[in-house]
């Protein structure tokens, strides 16, 4: 059989875009970019003490991010807060339709069981690499069975109920701190900055930046690869049926709210996968010229921050660290992950209950809590940190399919080999899916990989070839049918 030269591949096939990036990018390409610009505001504003009709205090402001860059990378080149080369930032949504911001706390105006009482409903963490400027988008979904165990608090069920039961039992550090410990707990990456904003400061936002379309409407443009049916709830009383075409689609604030926050007739994965085209897409109009060259735009962004927004407020090092780091964002290379059934593999790290469960039929659990005891979410942890350190692997999404060459005692395909094991043990971001076939391949390899992606894997293939110290051998070249037409085959001798 002929082998394939890794190099070659990378030779004969044009390499997809990998996500590793030479220039820094923000770590802040979150909701509002909020460390970037508005917080720097927020807190110019509280010191000077503007009033509400101030405009020429903006104008300044303007004048100094255009330069501020520059003078900062020349003088020193200052920090944000990180662990482990990591830093992040948790960005919330809480569903306002019953609850009041006083500016330092969401209030509840009906009583606990209502809809809308300070429930989470967007739960986003941004993640930046500064060992590789890697930007990393991890939405949770709000249905993710989570365990609080404080003394304040015993709580067991969904994640957007936590940050009203911290509030409520007077946590150490409220809502806000029970929230990020138990994010914190679920991916494995401490939290540094945080943002929980409302709807209103969502349409807000999107009025003050939003680019205007050929009827004078703000919004914003996202791209759609397949089309959208959705159902969105009408004060607690009916749903209004909404639907997004394919292809590209301008969204005013109204309208990306129901694009963001629908998932009636979808999944709670699905709508999580919209909310970060729609954060991207908002990012993109604040990070434009047109916003920041424009003292009235910032100033309206800095009023809806004010009104709608309760946030972390860093030190003036690292607002400059941020202004800094800004100027390379690229919204196209930021890696997104949703924390749902088929990370890893259909259910392989966490498993979606039945819909007769309580908890409805978004509620999940991990599917290996009971092997870490006292961190539940330890499998889950361990493929995020893979992720973050191979990237380019998990970006390729390759499939991968595993044949034995006979059956075992018990009748099923005998994969009993300590090189596939340890393999499986390594937590590549690869999914491993272990066929019920067995494949008559002879040979004297205990292990043999075909590749029938035609070389457009090549980081995975890469990281095959080495993990199981074969070269890889073109799938034109197998001796059998390629069965679920994967992109990778394994074949493995057992024991």
């Amino acid at each position: 059989m002929k082998e394939i030269n890794i190099n070659d591949i990378y030779e004969q096939k044009p390499k997809k875009k990998v996500r590793v990036r030479k220039g820094r990018i923000i770590l802040l390409a979150s909701f509002f970019l909020f460390l970037v610009l508005d917080i720097f505001l927020i807190v110019e504003y509280k010191a000077r003490g503007v009033d509400a009709v101030g405009y020429q205090f903006m104008e300044k402001v303007t004048d100094a991010f255009e330069s501020g860059a520059n003078m900062v990378s020349s003088v020193w080149e200052p920090e944000l807060k990180q662990d482990g080369n990591l830093t992040s930032a948790l960005i919330v949504g809480i569903d306002s339709r019953n609850v009041e911001f006083n500016g330092t706390e969401f209030i509840n105006t009906k009583p606990e069981g209502q809809h809308g009482t300070r429930n989470a409903d967007t739960i986003i963490q941004i993640v930046y690499d500064h060992s590789n400027g890697n930007i990393f988008m991890i939405s949770i979904p709000r249905d993710m069975g989570v365990d609080v165990n404080k003394e304040c608090l015993e709580f067991h069920g969904s994640l957007h109920w936590v940050y009203d039961k911290g509030q409520a039992k007077n946590c150490p550090g409220g809502g806000v701190q029970t929230l990020i410990e138990t994010v914190e707990g679920v991916t494995g990456v401490k939290v540094h900055y945080f943002a929980f904003f409302t709807f209103d400061a969502f349409r807000d936002v999107i009025n003050a930046v939003g680019d205007i379309n050929e009827k004078g409407e703000r919004g914003v443009w996202i791209y759609l690869e397949e089309p959208v049916y959705e159902l969105y709830p009408i004060n607690d009383k009916g749903w209004e049926s909404v639907y997004f075409p394919q292809g590209y689609q301008f969204l005013t604030a109204d309208r990306a709210l129901k694009f963001a926050r629908s998932r009636k007739t979808s999944t709670d994965f699905g709508r999580a996968r919209r909310q970060q085209k729609v954060i991207s897409a908002v990012k993109d109009r604040i990070m434009s010229s047109e916003t920041l060259t424009n003292p009235q735009k910032l100033y309206s962004l800095l009023q809806a921050f004010k009104k709608n927004t309760l946030f972390s407020e860093p030190s003036i090092e690292e607002i400059r660290a941020a202004l800094n780091l800004s100027r390379d964002i690229d919204t196209n290379e930021i890696i997104h992950i949703v924390i749902d059934p088929e990370l890893g593999g259909h259910e392989a790290l966490i498993n979606k209950q039945p819909h007769d469960r309580r908890g409805g039929p978004y509620y999940m659990v991990p599917t290996h809590w009971k092997e870490c005891p006292g961190d539940e979410f330890c499998k889950v942890k361990n493929y995020l940190q893979n992720v973050i350190k191979n990237p380019d692997i998990y970006f390729e999404q390759a499939t991968i399919f595993v044949y034995a060459r006979k059956y075992g005692s018990d009748g099923k395909p005998n994969l009993n080999n300590p090189t596939y094991q340890a393999l499986k043990a390594n937590g590549l971001p690869i999914m491993l899916n272990e066929s019920k076939y067995t494949a008559n391949i002879q040979g004297d390899n205990d292990i043999v990989v075909f590749d029938f992606s035609n070389g457009s894997k090549p980081e995975t293939l890469e990281a095959l070839s080495k993990e199981l110290g074969v070269a890889v051998v073109p799938g034109s070249e197998a001796p059998y049918i390629n069965i679920n037409k994967e992109d990778i085959a394994i074949v493995v001798k057992g024991n």
